[in-house]
């Protein structure tokens, strides 16, 4: 004898998959009923809750693996982000789904079939999301995030299935008059308790990676060298553009075409050439970054959809987006490690440095050359403001070397890339501006020439721009290189050594060089390094921040 419904309404309430009043859904009509509006949601919020705390799993793992490392805060307070906004999706998908099937009756469910066909689809849409913000990530995981992230995606697509066919019971066990095998036993309670053991399996890694006190830098031994050395640093200069350049090709006769650095910024692809490490070694990754309420950590490797941390976080006051602080680089420029041993040196305009001089080191920041370019409260058109960046960088430059005489120094000129990548302009205005831009870099590499300084020259491709980097020097080297080389290359003609975390190899040596195997962390302050507004505005107005 089949049960009844009573019967089976009983063994689902026993399960938690129902409660009072739940059973009078069939009888009501939802735009007038209290109780049909009320049992709807309370299931609606249950079954999301649950959810949630499954699909916040991929997304925080893939956060971890990518701004690794986070304190144990920022990685409970990222966990209650997305499992929020989870609860969010999940219950207007729930509640969607539950309207449909009472306001449609020619889609009731009247086989375990369709009700499991509605909760795949359901929990296949929600899968779904997760792989388009993971996919829309700028750069490529590793092996083991690509494993771990498919997994808890496998995970959460069942615990979903699960998830939906229960909160739809309702409305099949009029049909089916009888409990699916699949809720025979009660769900909720274990999948919590496996959710909760699962999210607390992702605070191992923040434990594991606390930040360690910083060691002083390791002294090594040195060889005497009297050369001066310049490195000019030209974003958007590619090979083509040098060599279409004959005042150029003129002042640094040693030209070769290089290979460049795959990055997802800017920032990135100077911090890798400045400090010869790999990202993972220096960590820097984006030009902006998302803070977190109450963290330490600037988290700069996010997926271009996270709408949830870009938008909603922000919102809310749980997350606040900001240019990168100078202290986020964990490894040191070569400079700041000549300068640390006794080397007097001077960088100007680089990214993620601040105004320093102190300890052989004269370095002047973006912040202080972007403020001097824009001109105040003025408005002025950007265009112009990017050549004023490169005019105020080499003027910085000239004019430090005139009165300090630093055995290296060195500038980033990035208004080439700007003009031709970054900024919207007309053809007429990009080619006259372009053209002026590089008249600018000839007579800064002239001058600094002039002062009697062997000047290395490298130009790497902006954004999306087509060509190949290009390497130049007033003295000879080798005939292929890449970016990575610049590094240990200064390394060499400064009698330093190179370290094994320089993947790249000096192209002025005629001889393997000895290496340390590591200048150790860089010495710096807190990451909680403030960023004034105006320099975040002076990125947004020169195309670096959309």
């Amino acid at each position: 004898m089949a049960p009844s419904v009573d019967d089976l309404r009983q063994q689902l309430r026993e399960r938690g998959y129902l409660s009072h009043g739940i059973e009078r859904w069939f009888a009501l009509d939802p735009l007038s009923s209290r109780t049909f509006w009320v049992e709807l949601l309370a299931v609606a919020l249950k079954g999301s809750v649950l959810i949630a705390l499954f699909g916040a799993l991929p997304l925080v793992a893939v956060m971890l693996f990518r701004n690794h490392p986070l304190s144990a805060w920022e990685t409970f307070l990222m966990t209650a982000i997305y499992g929020g906004a989870g609860v969010l999706v999940a219950f207007a998908l729930l509640v969607a789904i539950a309207l449909g099937l009472k306001l449609r009756p020619e889609m009731a469910i009247d086989t375990p079939r369709v009700l499991l066909a509605i909760s795949f689809a359901a929990a296949g849409l929600l899968a779904l999301l997760t792989a388009f913000w993971w996919y829309r990530f700028d750069t490529r995981g590793s092996i083991t995030e690509l494993v771990t992230g498919l997994a808890l995606v496998v995970i959460f697509f069942l615990m979903s299935t699960v998830v939906v066919s229960a909160a739809l019971l309702s409305f099949s066990i009029y049909e089916l008059r009888r409990v699916p095998a699949i809720h025979q036993k009660p769900r909720g309670i274990p999948m919590s308790i496996a959710a909760v053991v699962l999210i607390a399996l992702l605070f191992i890694p923040t434990y594991a990676a606390q930040d360690r006190p910083l060691l002083p830098p390791e002294q090594v031994v040195t060889a005497a060298s009297q050369t001066r050395v310049a490195l000019i640093a030209v974003d958007g200069l590619t090979s083509e553009i040098f060599e279409s350049k004959p005042e150029l090709r003129a002042l640094l006769p040693h030209v070769i075409r290089a290979e460049s650095i795959a990055a997802e910024s800017a920032t990135e692809r100077w911090a890798t050439v400045g400090t010869g490490v790999p990202t993972r070694f220096h960590g820097v990754r984006a030009i902006e970054g998302v803070r977190l309420a109450g963290g330490k950590h600037v988290i700069q490797s996010l997926s271009r959809a996270d709408v949830v941390m870009h938008r909603l976080a922000e919102a809310v006051g749980l997350a606040r987006r900001q240019p990168l602080p100078p202290t986020v680089r964990r490894r040191a420029y070569v400079w700041e490690i000549f300068a640390g041993r006794g080397v007097p040196s001077l960088a100007v305009n680089w990214w993620t440095t601040e105004n320093i001089n102190a300890g052989g080191l004269r370095s002047v920041g973006q912040e202080s050359i972007f403020s001097a370019a824009a001109g105040g409260a003025k408005q002025r058109p950007a265009e112009t403001t990017a050549l004023d960046v490169d005019a105020i960088a080499a003027r910085d430059l000239l004019a430090n070397i005139d009165s300090t005489h630093p055995t290296f120094a060195t500038a980033y000129l990035p208004a080439l890339d700007v003009l031709l990548n970054r900024l919207g302009l007309d053809q007429s205005t990009r080619l006259t501006t372009s053209v002026q831009a590089l008249g600018g870099i000839a007579e800064a590499v002239k001058a600094v020439r002039e002062r009697n300084y062997d000047v290395l020259l490298i130009g790497l491709p902006g954004d999306r721009q087509k060509g190949s980097a290009v390497i130049a020097s007033t003295a000879a080297i080798a005939n292929r290189a890449s970016a990575m080389d610049v590094a240990p290359t200064l390394c060499t003609l400064l009698g330093f050594p190179a370290s094994s975390e320089m993947p790249g190899t000096p192209i002025v040596a005629d001889r393997p060089q000895p290496r340390i195997t590591t200048y150790g962390a860089r010495t710096s302050g807190p990451q909680s390094g403030k960023v004034n507004d105006e320099y975040y505005r002076n990125l947004r107005s020169l195309g670096y921040i959309r």
